[in-house]
């Protein structure tokens, strides 16, 4: 579980620091390089955004870039003040890294060449099988958690990370848009991801991929310190229906009730891989403070259907903390682009990860409930600049907690119609 996110996270493991003011981090080791690299935050080391931009990353690539993000601990403090920015391991001299490929060991690649062979044998049955409900699963206690007890740092997501991420994929086997799992039949996502010209470009919404790490890969397999770890295939299910909010305009130019939800065709089963995250609760609102830390996770498409840029795609789930901006400073930024900042929406980014991305158009904005260790769906991301994390640029957000009631209603309106019909049986 992540109840221990309550405690700050301080750098520590592949770098030594210096304790004084104007603390410097120092050397750290790179895989098949002799020469020492230094710890420095992810958009400044060109070597690693090289490597983790290409479009393709096999399991090798993506074992390299984990061991090259400087290790993360927990530490006790009174007043937690994150880094927004993971740091990873770059050349001293600014140089690219000279061999950025690390080998599963001969053990553990023949334990992934086995765990492969399985895979390609039941890809087909696993992909297009009917996944049972699951049973015995309550919402309200157990959305949100993470079956792990690991403790997460870094850049790139874990293969069980943040489980209720979703990969929305269209017709033109084109993918861009991300959602969140709220239960095991109902995706939440942004309107502008399944309705609108971008969507009609792509032909239309073919599927929803949950369960998804690696993009170009499957099995998608990560070599521990002393195991391998590989993920459950990743599951492919149709949908049944899409529910767009009623108020929400295509043609609006600040996208107000940018919100949807994707009624998925099979209820799915709830695993290590597949879980749902939770909404806010209506009973105990969340007061937000300038600074508060949110995060965001996807595959780096920040906004799939900006036809005048070209977003940083990423075959791996990335992930980025981002701070919240009030509305009222977020309202003075966007008003000086000509902007309006609605109601229902809210602000969050605008301060790190200047060249670094991790979220997509209609995943989750996500809140850490500490005092109840379970990850909450704060917003979807709606909209941004061409480049998110520009310094003094938030992005906006559609406000989760404005739609609970609509939410609510559109869940429960299947469970309504099916309780109706089995009633009218003889």
């Amino acid at each position: 579980m992540l109840g221990s996110v309550l405690r700050l996270w301080i750098l520590f493991g592949c770098c030594n620091r210096f304790l004084a003011a104007g603390e410097v981090l120092q050397e750290c080791d790179i895989p098949n390089e002799t020469k020492r690299g230094v710890c420095m935050e992810v958009s400044r080391c060109k070597a690693y955004l090289q490597v983790r931009n290409a479009t393709n990353l096999p399991a090798e690539k993506v074992n390299f870039l984990k061991k090259v993000q400087c290790e993360m601990v927990e530490q006790q403090v009174s007043e937690p003040q994150v880094a927004y920015e993971s740091l990873v391991c770059c050349p001293a001299n600014g140089q690219d890294y000279l061999f950025p490929v690390l080998q599963f060991s001969k053990f553990e690649y023949r334990r992934f060449l086995d765990v492969t062979a399985r895979f390609k044998r039941k890809k087909l049955k696993r992909r297009i099988q009917t996944v049972e409900p699951s049973s015995g699963f309550n919402l309200l206690h157990e959305c949100g958690k993470q079956v792990t007890n690991r403790i997460y740092g870094g850049e790139i997501a874990e293969l069980d990370e943040f489980p209720w991420l979703a990969l929305l994929v269209y017709n033109s086997n084109d993918y861009g848009c991300s959602g969140a799992l709220i239960d095991d039949r109902h995706i939440l996502t942004a309107a502008h991801c399944v309705q609108g010209e971008g969507v009609r470009d792509r032909q239309g919404l073919k599927h929803v991929r949950l369960g998804e790490f690696n993009v170009k890969t499957e099995p998608d397999c990560i070599e521990e310190p002393n195991y391998l770890s590989c993920a459950d295939a990743a599951l492919d299910i149709a949908y049944e229906k899409i529910h767009v909010h009623p108020e929400y305009k295509e043609f609006s130019n600040y996208k107000y009730n940018d919100i949807a939800i994707i009624r998925l065709k099979h209820p799915v089963s709830f695993t290590h891989f597949v879980m749902p995250i939770c909404l806010p609760s209506k009973s105990e609102p969340v007061t937000l403070a300038e600074g508060q830390m949110f995060s965001v996770s996807g595959w780096g498409r920040t906004d799939l259907f900006n036809k005048y840029f070209i977003n940083i795609h990423s075959p791996i789930k990335l992930k980025l903390r981002i701070p919240y901006v009030s509305n009222e400073n977020c309202t003075k930024i966007l008003d000086g682009y000509g902007v309006r900042l609605g109601p229902k929406q809210i602000c969050a980014g605008g301060e790190s990860a200047k060249d670094t991305c991790a979220g997509d158009s209609g995943g989750p904005l996500m809140y850490f409930d500490r005092q109840h260790s379970r990850w909450v769906a704060y917003g979807v991301v709606s909209y941004g600049f061409t480049q998110c994390g520009m310094a003094g640029k938030p992005a906006v957000y559609t406000n989760v907690a404005e739609y609970t009631d609509w939410i609510e209603s559109v869940v429960q309106q299947r469970k309504l119609s099916q309780q109706t019909t089995q009633s009218k049986l003889p």
